[in-house]
């Protein structure tokens, strides 16, 4: 059945209040009419199977059948910051890591950030992210959207205390240290971030000011990934590792 994401507040009941580009896509572009069937999710982790029952001008309501909480988040809690890069690279990003189950999207700008967009073209850039997380998270059957945060500079990203259990700096100059050794010494996590470079990765006084505030330095492996592709492996075996893959 279609999936379409209501705000809890919007579940009265029985009853659902279906609205904004959630509507559109339920009426204008899937044609779904009353009678039809549908689920639905919130933002409290419940998912819902209902019936169309009616459309207005600006809502369609939804008749609740049955509700549960399906359990699919994992239970690592992923923040991802990812350095901002070219073209659709970070598009692509937020759609595989929402399906990967990252909690939270950091985008950042770094010494190495090319090109370094202004204020306007951050906000179209953001808005879009919003919606390829939401198609994504719809998808994947996911009950949590992830978070994408404004875009911010790494050293106040480095310098935020965020509440992670450990802070993880992916870097192509460290030669010694990698997630399997990671997980010897933590073997339980339920909190994790991971900071991704952009194209052209960090610069050695990054990475400095970095591990002063409590990040640890980590290699993929000996071949220097693209930028987009280091984010996506490195979740998916922090989410082997500690999350619910494997």
């Amino acid at each position: 059945m279609p999936r379409f994401f209501v705000p809890k507040k919007n579940i009265q009941g029985e009853r659902v209040d279906v609205s904004g580009q959630e509507l559109e896509h339920m009426r204008k572009v899937l044609r779904l009419r009353p009678g039809d069937r549908v689920t639905l999710f919130d933002d409290q982790g419940w998912e819902h199977e209902g019936i169309i029952q009616s459309y207005t001008d600006r809502t369609g309501e939804v008749e609740i059948l049955k509700s549960y909480q399906p359990g699919r988040e994992s239970s690592l809690k992923v923040t991802l910051a990812q350095g901002l890069s070219k073209g659709e690279k970070m598009d692509w990003v937020v759609e595989k890591a929402t399906e990967l189950g990252v909690q939270t999207l950091v985008p950042f700008l770094s010494s190495h950030t090319v090109p370094r967009p202004d204020s306007k073209n951050i906000e179209g850039r953001q808005a879009r992210w919003k919606k390829i997380a939401l198609s994504a998270a719809k998808q994947s059957g996911r009950t949590q959207i992830p978070e994408i945060l404004d875009v911010s500079d790494f050293g106040d990203l480095v310098r935020r205390p965020w509440p992670c259990e450990l802070k993880l700096l992916f870097w192509e100059k460290e030669s010694m240290q990698n997630l399997t050794q990671i997980r010897e010494v933590k073997p339980h996590l339920n909190s994790l971030l991971l900071v991704i470079g952009p194209e052209g990765g960090f610069s050695s006084d990054e990475a400095s000011e970095a591990m002063r505030h409590g990040f640890q330095s980590i290699r993929l492996g000996k071949r220097i990934m693209r930028t987009e592709t280091a984010a996506l492996t490195a979740l998916s075996i922090a989410q082997f590792l500690w999350g619910d893959m494997g």
